[in-house]
């Protein structure tokens, strides 16, 4: 195996061993020392990978995010009206809530650290931000498009992902009980109805 591969590899099984252990233990819980253990690495290893035990919390967090924004994108790419991507983007929740796994629990742990931790905080409030942004601008180009009906395209947006990360938290805290994905289009479905433009 290349040098490369190796530490590749090595990289990899830090981030497994940190993400099971942050999604069972929480983030204060969990140790440099314990993910080391877990990987089968030397804490020289992670360090050679990672600065601090935040620092794979954060590539975490980024990867799941990039699974995020990728279905996005495929469904921006995939369809030429606003309302059509907007369903497409609904629809594949699924595919995330199948991908992440216990990178759920992860999602609490961020919310929690970003009451207490002012990086953290930041942080959260810029991604939260950003998608706002997005679904914003989105919502203006169906405006634009004479696809939608939105007078506060701002307002719409903040609902949006509102009801969103409301069935996020409720997806993780009452895990199987439902079908996530569905619920979420569904939601996103019944939300859109009222600012869809018909056509006859």
């Amino acid at each position: 195996m290349k040098q490369e591969e190796r530490s590749q590899e090595t990289r990899s099984r830090i981030l497994q061993a940190a993400e099971r252990s942050f999604a069972e233990r929480g983030y204060d819980i969990t140790s440099v020392d314990s993910i080391c253990r877990a990987a089968e690495i030397s804490k020289g290893g992670f360090y050679h990978h990672f600065p601090s035990k935040g620092a794979v919390f954060a590539a975490l967090l980024d990867a799941w995010l990039a699974r995020l924004d990728a279905g996005f994108l495929r469904a921006k790419e995939g369809h030429a009206r606003v309302p059509d991507q907007i369903a497409a983007m609904a629809a594949s929740i699924d595919s995330i809530y199948d991908l992440a796994g216990s990178s759920w629990n992860i999602l609490l742990e961020v919310w929690a650290k970003a009451r207490t931790d002012p990086a953290a905080q930041a942080s959260t409030l810029t991604t939260l931000r950003r998608y706002q942004r997005f679904f914003a601008e989105l919502l203006q180009r169906g405006v634009d498009e004479g696809s939608l009906t939105v007078d506060d395209v701002e307002l719409q947006a903040r609902v949006l992902l509102s009801a969103v990360l409301g069935l996020l938290l409720q997806g993780i805290l009452e895990g199987g009980s439902a079908d996530w994905g569905r619920e979420t289009k569904r939601t996103v479905s019944f939300m859109m109805d009222g600012v869809v433009r018909r056509t006859r």
